[in-house]
């Protein structure tokens, strides 16, 4: 069965590109985001982030997933 939680928290990660101010709009503490991030790429076996030097940018795979 389909978590959409785990899609909508993906969703708000890439739009913000960043894993704290996810967390404040989602209300869910930074390691909880990461997890649920975690949970996706596994569900999917693709990893949908990179982390980079100011936030977290979406790899190719993420990107066909977010469009």
């Amino acid at each position: 069965m389909v978590n959409l939680e785990l899609y909508r928290v993906f969703k708000i990660v890439a739009d913000e590109e960043n894993l704290t101010k996810a967390s404040e709009i989602l209300s869910i503490s930074q390691p909880a985001v990461t997890k649920h991030i975690h949970n996706l790429e596994n569900e999917l076996n693709v990893k949908l982030f990179t982390r980079a030097r100011y936030g977290m940018v979406l790899t190719e795979d993420g990107q066909k997933i977010y469009s």
